[in-house]
């Protein structure tokens, strides 16, 4: 056999494999993304729904100082914009749930890779080196 043509196919082997690896990868990036996404969603939907009982907590001290007696309408205003956060919170839980499900196994490898380079990162520096640079493929 010609060791040309025996490096064209093992070239072609190699490009094609790069190709089905690069589509692995995007794929798996664009799971993590949309995971991530949610959460960040989930996190300030939480942090909404908390500021909110705060404001009704102070409007309601407000009410009470200045003897309002439309404190029942605050009230209901407050509990409808409570109910409304806490719907949405449930809501991107289970959407963050949908996701998680989604993540496949290769997902879980990329995962738990990252984080055992970022173990490995705070020990090098725990050790008083210095970690090589990050690679922007990890970002």
């Amino acid at each position: 056999m010609d060791p040309s043509l025996i490096a064209a196919l093992s070239s072609l082997i190699t490009a094609i494999g790069g190709t089905v690896g690069g589509i692995l990868v995007t794929r798996s990036k664009v799971r993590l993304d949309d995971v991530a996404i949610v959460q960040r969603e989930l996190d300030e939907a939480k942090a909404d729904l908390e500021r909110e009982k705060q404001a009704r907590a102070a409007d309601l001290d407000r009410a009470r100082n200045q003897h309002k007696t439309e404190l029942d309408e605050l009230r209901a205003r407050h509990d409808a914009d409570i109910k409304w956060h806490e719907g949405r919170v449930a809501t991107l839980q289970e959407q963050l749930d949908a996701r998680d499900r989604q993540i496949t196994r290769l997902d879980r490898w990329v995962l738990a890779g990252r984080a055992y380079i970022a173990r490995l990162t705070r020990s090098v520096i725990d050790l008083g080196g210095t970690p090589p640079p990050r690679p922007t493929d990890l970002d």
